[in-house]
């Protein structure tokens, strides 16, 4: 079964990014940090992962990560909270993950 990770912030639990498909939590962080832009005021310090599975998720719910349990709780959009969507990436009929 291929891993989802979700890459936040330590401080604020903000959902940064999701990677699907890879190998591990430092492959994802990688990832994020070849897309995150040079003038932000986030430094590696306080950039965290965690793996979650589809079955983590509604789709009909926000999230952002609890920094001390370091999982995934139920937000509103003023809190930062994002959702997910899973389905069809690419023409593939593999699930994908990602947040909007």
């Amino acid at each position: 079964m291929t891993k989802t990770y979700v890459i936040f912030d330590t401080r604020s639990g903000h959902i940064l990014g999701v990677h699907h498909g890879a190998a591990d939590a430092e492959e994802a962080r990688g990832c994020m940090q070849v897309h995150r832009q040079p003038n932000a005021k986030l430094s590696d310090e306080h950039i965290a992962v965690i793996p979650i599975t589809r079955n983590d998720l509604d789709e009909e719910k926000l999230y952002k990560v609890d920094v001390n349990r370091k999982v995934l709780v139920a937000a509103t959009a003023q809190d930062g909270g994002v959702g997910f969507g899973f389905g069809e990436v690419g023409g593939s009929s593999t699930s994908g993950s990602s947040t909007h």
